[in-house]
């Protein structure tokens, strides 16, 4: 090899090596990023007054095995029928059932109707089981309103009978 072919090898090689370490490098250029907003579901309802007294039962509450799109961290809006999306840049600091399971059980707490409420696995038995499970949540942006749908299963531990099965949407 000559000196002349030998230079341009070099060359070429400390320009690939250039390239390559350019293209793993963000210098930031193209204004700022869009920062990720994190929503979290709240009850925006009165406060409820507490019963005379509760009746002599313990309830567990628990959240349904979900797969549908609505149950996950991401936000889904959908702009057409039988269409989801999620947000880009938008999520949930928590699955919506299990906020949505916490909220209830808080709610029915205050409420004062059972001797205690529970989440299955707090290490408390009991005679009720209430399962939630979160069937769509869903932002409709051609008239501007949120879907949810739920589903609530009352069961009673003891014979393992399903009390009331019911659909909830809004």
């Amino acid at each position: 090899m000559n000196n002349m072919t030998f230079r341009w090898m070099r060359l070429l090689l400390v320009f690939c090596v250039a390239a390559l370490i350019g293209g793993c490098i963000s210098v930031g250029l193209g204004g700022e990023g869009t920062a990720l907003a994190q929503y979290r579901l709240e009850d925006m309802s009165p406060k409820v007054q507490a019963r005379a007294a509760p009746i002599d039962r313990r309830l567990l509450i628990s959240t349904l095995p979900s797969e549908t799109i609505g149950d996950t961290y991401s936000m889904a809006y959908t702009k057409a029928a039988q269409q989801r999306q999620f947000y880009q840049f938008a999520s949930w600091t928590d699955r919506p059932s299990a906020r949505i399971v916490q909220l209830l059980s808080e709610r029915i707490e205050a409420r004062g109707v059972f001797d205690s409420v529970s989440r299955i696995g707090g290490g408390i038995g009991g005679g009720l089981t209430l399962n939630i499970g979160v069937n769509e949540f869903v932002h409709d942006i051609r008239t501007s309103t949120a879907r949810i749908e739920v589903t609530a299963e009352l069961i009673e531990r003891r014979g393992r009978d399903l009390v009331e099965r019911k659909r909830f949407s809004a």
